[in-house]
């Protein structure tokens, strides 16, 4: 009778072990882009004023604010997400973090507009769907910053492309495709704009730190890359 009691669940087991590897690759996932992403740039990020575009929940920004900024705006189109920066854990930095409900683009182009000045903008995952890359990187130009840093979904093409690529229909409803702008395409804006490009290198990161972060070594037409942007008269 005692061996039945160590008998596990049907299925415990291995949704307790799929349940495990899934935190451990977010975790990993977290570590390791804010090492590539943000961390080696800590002596930027040290008393600059942030503009965080695509802030999601606002963890990142919080983040930033630990590691010495003295101003992030964060800005986020899902009000849901930032709801959530209010649950998370309380930090001594949180006064310096200013979540905002916004299209980032929208927002992007008012603060532009006004002449404002962030010494380190953050672009997440906001270039996908944008016809006028251009413009985009001109409004950035307009806020002066020491350093942009870009992170999301290209295409791998060196021309100046945007790729269509199809999405489900939902209830039934044909919907137009994505446009996944290439890294020929942010190389061109960017560089109209003033700036420099350099491309993030993730293969420097050791296979062995890579769990959860299959989408930046994506082969194929689509992966996730990274970039950093210094203007070219600094």
């Amino acid at each position: 009778m005692d061996g039945l009691n160590d008998a596990p669940a049907p299925g415990g087991t291995d949704e307790n072990r799929a349940v495990e590897d899934t935190l451990r690759q977010r975790a990993n996932r977290r570590q390791a882009r804010y090492g590539m992403l943000f961390d080696c740039f800590r002596h930027l990020i040290t008393d600059s004023s942030v503009l965080y575009l695509g802030a999601g929940d606002g963890k990142w920004c919080a983040d930033l604010a630990q590691a010495g900024a003295l101003q992030v705006v964060g800005v986020e189109a899902q009000a849901d997400l930032v709801a959530r920066f209010e649950d998370l854990p309380a930090i001594g930095a949180r006064e310096r973090v200013e979540m905002r409900h916004a299209d980032p683009l929208d927002f992007l182009q008012h603060v532009a507009d006004r002449a404002k000045r962030f010494e380190l903008v953050v672009l997440m995952d906001v270039l996908r769907d944008v016809s006028d890359l251009h413009g985009v990187f001109a409004d950035v130009a307009a806020l002066r910053p020491r350093m942009v840093l870009g992170d999301g979904v290209v295409a791998s093409s060196h021309d100046p492309v945007l790729r269509l690529e199809p999405r489900r229909a939902t209830g039934g409803t044909a919907r137009p495709p994505h446009m996944i702008p290439s890294r020929g395409a942010i190389t061109q804006a960017a560089e109209a704009a003033g700036y420099e490009v350099d491309w993030t290198d993730w293969t420097q990161l050791p296979p062995a730190l890579r769990d959860g972060l299959s989408d930046y070594y994506r082969n194929g037409p689509i992966g996730r890359a990274s970039f950093t942007l210094i203007a070219k008269d600094s």
